[in-house]
């Protein structure tokens, strides 16, 4: 049975980087729509494919490290966020600090390549097969650099997965298991991924429009964001106002088919509930939902579903508000979940949520609207929540709340 959370664990630092930019000032800047959105180019002229589909990649990251790009967008976005959250390595080797990575490329298929040469010859001087898998599992790889003595899960559940590392890493300290976790969610752009949505035939040939009429598909994209998730206590001992908490998470599973969600909505209705009932809340106290929104039909379906009859049980006249980021970054898998968790807390220190970018027209067949104008918040506006959905059925819900 779902209670409300003993005590609320605190953010104290996050980065992020995405075709919304790398910085808070430039993912902010096209909030207002102050610049332009990135447009998404062909897959074929960027990575290793064929495929003609338009992606979001991200030109202004280079690897320049012999390792998966994923790890390395990790590492770089790792530091920012310990740099932002003033804690240096010295610190996490004196903490119980953890590690926990939302992805659905890093090292699963970043070494295809690998395993194509092996094949062609079995007996290479190369690293074995499972070494060289466990040396790239990205948790373990930041727990190596950072001499970690906490929990370490890599996580690989679909879409969902950068959200259910938020969820996982506030379990890991609910449970008194550590003090404090990085929480990663990141991909990169990679030819199995833009093979298998296209086969899917659910990408859009122009720049994605989420809960739009004329709406076509989505667009892949690759990023890395990271939040560092701490208990109020270990935040306290160090002197760290922290300026947001993890409110509430749930997570459920419609499992109504193997890529397609629970039209009604009834998985994300579940997931929204236990994050309400850990956060002490009801869906009124929520200024406004950053949701899942890829563009896809049914995805959109299901959300607007969700939330219209999420607002009917509970007596609300209407949903909150609602937008999708993803037409600024594209569909980053395993980095969106831990992504939008970081726009929306950008949003409530903002003040100011953008209308739903992309959205033009909203499709009348929707069972609520999303943002057509932005949204200024009051003074003192304190939860909202993010939304993702995932293959396989998967839901999860993150609350956000503004502290002071």
């Amino acid at each position: 049975m779902i209670h409300r959370m003993p005590f609320d664990p605190v953010v104290t630092g996050f980065a992020h980087l995405s075709c919304a930019g790398s910085t808070d000032a430039e993912a902010l800047a096209l909030f207002h729509d102050e610049r332009l959105p990135a447009a998404p180019r062909p897959a074929r002229e960027l990575i290793d494919s064929s495929i003609s589909d338009p992606v979001f990649y991200l030109d202004s990251f280079k690897n320049e490290q012999d390792e998966p790009r994923t790890l390395a967008m990790i590492r770089a976005i790792t530091a920012r966020a310990l740099d932002a959250a003033g804690l240096t390595p010295e610190m996490l080797r004196n903490s119980v600090t953890g590690c926990v990575v939302g992805t659905t490329i890093a090292h699963q298929f970043t070494d295809t390549a690998y395993y194509a040469r092996l094949r062609e010859n079995p007996d290479t001087d190369e690293n074995l097969p499972v070494e060289r898998f466990l040396n790239s599992n990205p948790a373990e790889a930041i727990a190596r650099e950072y001499e970690l003595t906490g929990p370490l899960h890599t996580v690989s559940n679909a879409c969902s997965s950068g959200a259910d590392a938020v969820s996982i890493a506030a379990i890991c300290l609910l449970s008194g298991q550590c003090e404090r976790m990085i929480v990663v969610g990141a991909d990169e752009l990679h030819r199995t991924p833009v093979a298998g949505f296209h086969v899917l035939g659910v990408t859009s040939p122009f720049p994605c429009r989420p809960f739009d009429s004329a709406r076509a598909g989505l667009n892949l994209g690759e990023g890395a964001g990271v939040v560092i998730l701490e208990t109020p206590e270990c935040a306290r001992k160090r002197g760290r106002i922290p300026e947001f908490a993890l409110r509430g998470f749930g997570m459920s599973c419609d499992a109504s088919h193997i890529t397609a969600p629970d039209v009604t909505g009834g998985g994300m209705k579940r997931a929204f509930r236990d994050a309400l009932t850990r956060a002490g809340l009801s869906l009124g106290d929520i200024a406004f939902l950053n949701a899942h929104g890829t563009g896809t039909v049914l995805n959109d379906k299901c959300e607007a579903a969700a939330f219209a009859g999420l607002a009917e049980e509970t007596g609300l006249d209407a949903a909150p508000p609602f937008l999708s980021t993803k037409r600024l970054t594209g569909h980053t898998l395993g980095a969106a979940g831990t992504l939008e968790f970081i726009f929306t807390m950008l949003m409530l220190r903002d003040g100011f949520v953008p209308a739903s970018p992309g959205c033009r027209t909203p499709d009348p067949a929707l069972s609520c609207a999303p943002l057509t104008s932005p949204l200024e918040l009051p003074a003192g506006t304190r939860f909202a929540a993010s939304t993702s959905l995932a293959f396989g059925g998967a839901d999860a819900v993150l609350i956000a709340e503004r502290l002071g």
